[in-house]
């Protein structure tokens, strides 16, 4: 295979990643996790005395965050790879990029928002170690941002004498000095269990007229026998142009499933908003959908257009149940997100096969599987002599 035929495959491959993320993403969309909207706060048993920090035996692996190392992937002939990337091509083109299909447990709404704690260690790995994290990802005004941080030992809460923190805007400017407690008040939900809150507003302490701005939360830590731990998380903290009034309304329209979201803007500008389509029971994820538009000040309805296609593969009658739906102000960058709708949605009784069975023939998508293709082929007869 020459030279030029390999740097066809590799931007052949480029290509379909980058359609990919297209695909889920959209035009100035907000960002899309398999874990709860509200982070679940960690089981709060009684705190256990704070032993004497030694470090890791010399035969253990210093307790550090890392990546999982990459999959191993099986190396493909240039000719099967390009077959490979020819069909995810085709594959996808059937699905239009406003509607999407989902893969039970897969809903993009609730990954995107996960919370994960940031865990740090001493500098070799020792414990004890501190974890630090939002209630949430993103905060919508006016309602005060919940912080949470713990120290552990041997997977154990253990009590801290003092542990406090800095906020800073993206350009790292303090705004804030926070104190976090255990004493069950000022957000501490139970006093005593280790996990320490601490409770920041934003609208009090930073007068940006932004409509979404991130935080940075350095915190530090220091334990009764006065070892000194430090890590820092962030989030998002919104006020966005709209808001969903909880208005709803479905219909068939040309073989899809049109579900229409009553918006109240309250400024001109951009609005996105996504949601999730389940089987009424709310055990299975069918399909996703999206759409963005300007408005002006006042009662508008966007429309959710669920393809037809993807309803009349997953074979479940309706009603379906709009699981999550989430609306955001793009604007400006960052997007300003408002909180996603839990289950705000149940639509009229349909059957599986009135929708359409039509794929979309996204005629981008089919072109570049044509190209790959051809790249194949060529690759092929290259090989052939």
């Amino acid at each position: 295979m020459t030279a030029r035929g390999r740097r066809a495959l590799v931007a052949a491959l480029v290509g379909a990643v980058a359609v990919g993320v297209a695909l889920r993403g959209g035009s100035a969309a907000p960002d899309r996790s398999g874990g709860p909207l509200l982070a679940s706060r960690p089981s709060r048993p009684a705190v256990e005395p704070e032993p004497v920090a030694t470090p890791p035996p010399a035969a253990a692996a210093p307790t550090v965050v890392s990546a999982a190392p990459p999959r191993e992937r099986p190396d493909l002939p240039a000719e099967g790879l390009a077959k490979a990337v020819a069909d995810d091509y085709r594959r996808r083109a059937r699905y239009p990029r406003s509607s999407q299909p989902l893969e039970p447990g897969e809903d993009p709404i609730v990954r995107d928002r996960e919370v994960t704690p940031v865990i740090a260690h001493g500098p070799g790995g020792e414990e004890p170690g501190i974890a630090v994290f939002p209630l949430r990802a993103g905060f919508e005004s006016p309602e005060p941002a919940v912080l949470l941080a713990y120290l552990t030992v041997g997977g154990r809460r253990i009590a801290a004498r003092e542990m406090r923190a800095t906020v800073t805007t993206e350009d790292l400017s303090p705004i804030a000095a926070l104190t976090y407690n255990d004493d069950g008040i000022d957000g501490d939900v139970v006093a005593g269990d280790g996990l320490y809150t601490a409770v920041f507003a934003p609208a009090a302490a930073d007068p940006s007229p932004q409509r979404a701005r991130s935080y940075l939360v350095r915190v530090q830590a220091v334990t009764l026998g006065n070892i000194e731990r430090a890590a820092a998380t962030s989030f998002l903290y919104s006020a966005p142009d709209a808001q969903l009034t909880g208005l709803y309304r479905d219909a068939l329209v040309a073989g899809n499933l049109a579900v229409d979201a009553e918006v109240d803007v309250l400024r001109p500008g951009r609005f996105h908003l996504e949601a999730t389509l389940y089987t009424a029971d709310g055990a299975t994820a069918l399909a996703w959908a999206q759409t963005a538009a300007v408005l002006d000040p006042g009662l508008h309805w966007m429309t959710l257009p669920f393809q037809g296609l993807i309803l009349h593969e997953k074979g479940s009658d309706a009603p379906y149940l709009l699981r999550w739906v989430a609306l955001s102000t793009t604007t400006d960058m960052p997007n300003a997100k408002n909180r996603p709708v839990e289950n705000a949605w149940v639509t009229r009784a349909y059957q599986a096969t009135a929708f359409s069975d039509e794929p979309a023939n996204d005629p981008g998508l089919l072109d570049a599987a044509e190209r790959a293709e051809h790249d194949r082929i060529g690759a092929g007869l290259e090989a052939g002599g």
